[in-house]
């Protein structure tokens, strides 16, 4: 079904005319960016500020849970199976969430994800581990 409409002088053909956004395919540096859902973080400085930091706690999350699981391996009992699988899912789609907005190909979203993830793994693997030094009391704990 092709109707014609005419309006302020344009002639459309069965569809009207919408926005679209366009997606970056290359890395790009630029506040104007779609971070995870759709008009977020939209063309606002402050909101832009505001996705790069939920994007370097996300990956910093993801490194915490990756060092919680590690902890939890030292049982073999069911409950400690569930509970390292709930963990890892968790971690699983936190990760999933991180890539998916580094498919945004903002350099600001990239640097943010590989600090988030450099951070966690030197807080969560290099220095507790030191801190610890051996020690068990409290393994499980994350």
């Amino acid at each position: 079904m092709m109707h014609t409409t005419m309006s302020g002088g344009n002639v459309t053909l069965g569809m009207r005319r919408r926005k679209k956004m366009m997606m970056h395919m290359t890395f790009y540096w630029g506040k104007d960016a779609l971070i995870l859902f759709k008009g977020w973080p939209g063309t606002s400085t402050a909101m832009y500020a505001l996705a790069l930091v939920f994007v370097f706690f996300l990956a910093l999350l993801v490194e915490w849970l990756a060092h919680c699981n590690l902890k939890m391996t030292k049982s073999d009992d069911v409950s400690s199976g569930l509970a390292q699988t709930l963990v890892y899912t968790l971690r699983v789609g936190l990760g999933f969430m991180v890539m998916l907005a580094l498919m945004s190909f903002n350099v600001g979203v990239f640097l943010a994800a590989v600090s988030g993830h450099g951070l966690g793994f030197f807080f969560f693997r290099v220095i507790v581990k030191s801190t610890n030094n051996g020690n068990d009391a409290g393994s499980n704990a994350c």
